[in-house]
């Protein structure tokens, strides 16, 4: 259960795509859409290549964390992450880090 489900001032999305790449043009294309203040990111690592998920590269939770920094930097706001999940405990620190060291980066 989503407790913001169906609350105007929300957008949730969860992309559920079996391609790297359209899993990432998802994102893309929402984050160019937003025009949210506040971006939070509910930041599971548990699509990673070598997770259950099989799906995403390091680098490219590093990628995302550009984007949302940009796209909340566009909007004049802020963002966040909050832990969610990733279970191979020997690439989740890494994960994390990339996503954060996304988070950070300065223009």
């Amino acid at each position: 259960m989503n407790i913001l489900e169906g609350q105007p001032w929300v957008t949730i999305l969860n992309p559920d795509d079996h391609n790297r790449r359209s899993y990432l043009d998802t994102v893309t294309r929402a984050l160019a859409a937003t025009d949210a203040d506040v971006i939070a990111v509910s930041a599971g690592f548990d699509n990673h290549l070598e997770d259950w998920g099989g799906l995403l590269a390091t680098d490219d939770y590093r990628r995302m964390g550009v984007w949302v920094r940009e796209t909340a930097r566009r909007n004049e706001g802020g963002c966040f992450g909050i832990l969610e999940g990733g279970y191979n405990h020997a690439v989740l620190g890494e994960n994390v880090a990339a996503f954060l060291e996304g988070l950070r980066a300065r223009p």
